[in-house]
């Protein structure tokens, strides 16, 4: 549309000069003078230089981000352009927001939230198209928005989070459902107020004339160490989301240690800090894994082992008995809640 109404302007043009040059009145060179700076102020409007500043952005409870901005012309001078497009890219996706401006001191702009893949993103794309006034001629630009969104895998519903826990609670300790039994007896003692009623045991208080209380010994659990194993698979980003939300429940009470195998910048690597979730990516080749993962196995450990179905885990230390391996099978409840 922009071009076929430069062309008609450019052919109204030349009919208004040639018939200056044909018919030389003080009217006509009027017309053409007039015509003539309308065209160089559409295209002087074109050229404003922008200035892009107060960035924002907010997460949703839906982990989506959204992003707010205010664009002015340079020096503070008002906006001459007609109109702007102004179009936020993100991994493919685009958010678009069109604003009148003429006159213009400050136009504020508002992007609906949208999915930024895992990671830290420090700068997002802005792209945007100026249209000059009279919609002659078009200017794109392009800025780099500065924020610093840390987007980590997807954080799981509560209701699935429940599910998660109690599918693999049983399986790795009895104590972690009961953590008081009647065998590990500590001693026996007067009851005091701070104690709970259910300790008091009645036979020894009758027969001592007070009420006592058993103290108990808490059964210490094996330190648990949670292994992702990441190989390239369709379920990757769900398999790591599942370790990310397993380590979070886990963190309170049993301060699991976190093992993540993957590649890393550009060479496979293990990281065992939460910040690595945002740059661990998938290995296409499993056995570059393999020694990582052998030198990193601590006895007398319970090991949970988050992996894709179809990658094996090295033959020298296939996991033991009381380990538990966690594959996209084993998970599917998860999918969908």
């Amino acid at each position: 549309m922009t071009k076929l109404r430069l062309i008609l302007y450019f052919f109204l043009y030349v009919l208004i000069l040639l018939y200056t040059l044909a018919f030389a009145t003080t009217v006509s060179w009027f017309i053409l003078y007039s015509f003539t700076l309308m065209l160089l102020l559409a295209f002087l409007s074109s050229r404003q230089r922008l200035v892009i500043y107060g960035v924002n952005w907010y997460k949703t409870e839906s982990g989506k981000v959204g992003v707010s901005c205010k664009v002015r012309g340079r020096h503070r001078l008002p906006l001459v352009l007609s109109s702007m497009s102004l179009k936020l890219n993100t991994e493919g996706h685009s958010n678009t927001q069109y604003s009148t401006c003429f006159l213009s001191r400050l136009v504020p702009v508002y992007f609906q939230p949208v999915k930024l893949t895992r990671g830290l993103h420090e700068h997002l794309r802005l792209d945007i198209e100026a249209v000059s006034i009279f919609g002659l001629w078009k200017r794109r630009l392009t800025y780099a928005l500065p924020v610093h969104i840390e987007i980590y895998p997807a954080v799981m519903t509560k209701t699935n989070r429940g599910k998660l826990m109690r599918n693999i609670t049983p399986r790795l300790s009895v104590a972690l459902h009961s953590p008081i039994h009647e065998f590990y007896v500590k001693e026996i003692r007067r009851y005091q107020q701070r104690d709970a009623m259910s300790l008091i045991d009645w036979k020894t208080s009758l027969r001592r004339g007070h009420w006592m209380v058993k103290d108990y010994e808490h059964e210490e659990e094996a330190p648990i160490d949670i292994y992702f194993y990441g190989t390239a698979s369709d379920e990757f980003e769900f398999l790591l989301s599942i370790a990310y939300n397993l380590v979070m429940e886990l963190n309170p009470s049993l301060t699991p240690n976190l093992y993540l195998l993957g590649m890393f910048g550009n060479r496979p690597g293990i990281r065992q800090s939460i910040s690595d979730f945002l740059s661990i990516q998938p290995v296409d080749n499993p056995a570059s894994l393999s020694d990582l993962y052998r030198h990193s196995l601590v006895t007398d450990r319970k090991r949970i082992i988050i992996k894709a179905s179809r990658c094996t885990l090295p033959s020298q230390q296939t996991a033991n008995q009381p380990d538990l391996i966690l594959t996209e099978h084993d998970l599917h409840f998860l999918k969908g809640g």
